[in-house]
């Protein structure tokens, strides 16, 4: 019987500045088997003019030594708690001692009512697979 144990990473990026790009590289733990899903969501409520914004950024993520590029989407807000709960799907096998790595661009388009650029942090989400054979270090 193979029983699976499915845990959360979550990579905070935070954005101070617009037109930011925050490099990523995050160490993911040697029993981490694959990643199943990402989900990506605004952590802070922004007061923005509009309640949603289609592409306040781009994302890009590399795995596994740089040799697996499963990732590169625009990252939307939505003021609207229900959509903030889909989770994309990602298959992507682990070797063991990687990092997740990319970058954060943000578009410069979070701003309130004065045209003032908002700082926002970015919650990065990943659903992970623990490999129960590979060695904890």
């Amino acid at each position: 019987m193979n029983i699976q144990t499915t845990t959360w990473r979550i990579i905070k990026i935070e954005v101070k500045h617009e037109n930011q790009i925050i490099p990523i590289d995050y160490k993911l733990a040697n029993n981490i088997g694959n990643c199943q899903g990402i989900h990506l969501a605004v952590s802070n409520y922004l007061n923005t003019k509009s309640s949603y914004i289609p592409q306040i950024g781009e994302i890009s993520l590399v795995l596994n030594a740089k040799t697996d590029h499963p990732l590169h989407f625009t990252a939307e807000y939505n003021k609207d708690l229900s959509a903030k709960t889909k989770v994309l799907k990602l298959e992507s096998d682990i070797k063991s001692n990687t990092n997740i790595t990319g970058f954060y661009k943000d578009y410069g388009k979070t701003r309130d009512n004065e045209g003032v650029f908002l700082p926002y942090t970015i919650s990065l989400y990943l659903r992970c697979v623990l490999n129960p054979f590979k060695l904890r270090k």
